[in-house]
């Protein structure tokens, strides 16, 4: 059943309203197959990007009653090569899917702060369209990726002069060190303002010795493999030579680990039950991780029946052609009638995805952008131990000592009383330019922080769009 996507009189008078052109409205998602009613509009479509395809969006006015001027933020999943509407359907955006094959509403939706923008990037990914069979990169995802925004804020100049941030995760910390440089360089979109990245991928070095050494130091691995590990040098060890003590080493500790989830360690592996966590995003990244270090099907190791739950409902509705329709999604033109699929077998450049990111970070910061990383500390495969390593050897300014942060625990218990840890942070600033670098870890959170801790995540989004991280 679908149900439309109504305007209320009350919202009429919350939100400030943004006049569409005709032209717009061609775009807009009038009737969303199983959605309840809401009070902002949203739009998708496709921008083309030049020689290499078109890449689809999917955008959503913000909640709050300041919609016409708050920040444009443009979401995009990792991989490489995964769609950001994983992270819409799964994680921070307004709607989560059901077994049914309906949608419910998210309250941590990161569009209550904001204008959400959601891309399926690269081209190929989702309902993109790629021009042909291509071999992808960093670069060329940052070129196709500076080209939408152009596209975008083209077909929507109402919101042109709005702060606009990028936001991501996991291989995220390649896509957007690279397109905030691209970004900088080319100097057109002026109302840029910084990034947030959650759990990013910045070295491959400090990946590996990250995913590790968090397993040792939540007591799942014994002394001496770890001593091992130590002894053999593995932990300064980009890629995995099968001829290093280090392969058999590390698949002692694959194996000993297997049926936890590495990407949250603390919550179920999903076999087929809603109580998991599982994200075909995360395998993607494992698979490209394993790759670039040489392991390429035992980085980490799988049990055979993994199931990403969540993700299979997202799946299931975006494949549905009343679904697709509603959201003019024609990749293969009008009589396209394929699956969408959150992944795709994207030709990516393992030199990229094992490439280290810290001198971009050091020239954004010398171009004096403001960037925050947020991550749950309950995820191996992009750890805060890995980036500990790679922030703390910048040699940047402590601004803001280590600290614990708070949140009240629930609604039923508001005050001081009930305050708990939701993290630590540490804020650093360039020497010259003072420009920020802020590390907020989220406790307890996985992986993908708004999917494992969606209400830590959007207060981490909250205070970086009020300039405090």
């Amino acid at each position: 059943m679908s149900l439309p996507l109504i305007v209320t009189a009350a919202a009429v008078l919350a939100l400030p309203r943004v006049q569409y052109t005709e032209a717009q409205r061609t775009q807009q998602i009038k009737s969303l197959p199983g959605a309840p009613q809401v009070d902002f509009k949203m739009f998708s479509g496709y921008v083309n990007i030049g020689v290499r395809g078109k890449l689809f969006f999917w955008f959503v006015e913000s909640q709050s009653a300041t919609a016409a001027t708050d920040p444009v933020l443009l979401w995009t999943n990792g991989g490489p090569g995964c769609s950001g509407l994983v992270g819409f359907l799964t994680e921070n955006g307004p709607f989560r899917p059901t077994e049914k094959g309906n949608l419910t509403l998210n309250p941590t939706a990161w569009n209550t702060l904001a204008n959400m923008v959601y891309i399926e990037q690269p081209v190929g990914v989702g309902f993109s369209v790629a021009s042909g069979k291509l071999k992808y990169s960093d670069a060329q995802a940052a070129e196709d990726n500076l080209n939408f925004l152009k596209g975008f804020f083209k077909l929507f100049p109402q919101y042109d002069h709005n702060r606009f941030y990028l936001t991501s995760e996991s291989y995220g910390g390649h896509y957007l060190p690279t397109l905030a440089e691209a970004i900088v360089e080319d100097g057109t979109l002026h109302s840029f303002a910084g990034f947030l990245v959650g759990n990013p991928i910045t070295w491959l070095t400090y990946v590996n010795y990250g995913r590790y050494g968090t397993l040792y130091g939540h007591q799942l691995l014994p002394k001496p493999l770890w001593d091992a590990y130590e002894a053999a040098g593995c932990r300064s060890v980009p890629g995995l030579d099968p001829g290093t003590p280090c392969v058999n080493i590390t698949a002692e500790m694959d194996d000993l680990t297997k049926d936890l989830d590495p990407y949250g360690l603390d919550f179920p592996k999903c076999n087929g039950s809603p109580l998991g966590s599982g994200r075909f995003e995360r395998t993607t990244l494992a698979r490209a991780i394993g790759r670039a270090s040489g392991k390429p099907d035992t980085y980490p190791y799988y049990p055979s029946n993994y199931q990403p739950c969540t993700s299979d409902w997202a799946t299931a509705y975006l494949s549905r052609k009343d679904v697709q329709a509603a959201l003019h999604a024609t990749p293969g033109g009008p009589t396209w009638a394929g699956n969408w699929s959150a992944c795709a077998n994207i030709d990516y450049s393992q030199e990229d995805v094992a490439a280290p990111m810290m001198p971009i970070y050091q020239r954004l910061l010398a171009a004096g952008l403001n960037m925050t990383i947020m991550s749950g500390d309950d995820d191996t495969v992009c750890s805060i131990l890995g980036t500990q390593q790679f922030i703390w050897d910048l040699g940047l300014d402590v601004r803001d000592a280590w600290r614990p942060w708070y949140m009240e625990d629930g609604p039923k218990c508001p005050g001081e009383a009930c305050k708990q840890v939701a993290g630590f942070k540490v804020q650093y600033a360039d020497a010259r330019t003072k420009a920020r670098l802020s590390l907020v870890t989220v406790h307890g959170a996985g992986h993908l922080v708004p999917a494992t801790r969606p209400a830590q995540g959007l207060e981490v989004l909250r205070q970086y769009l009020s300039g405090i991280w």
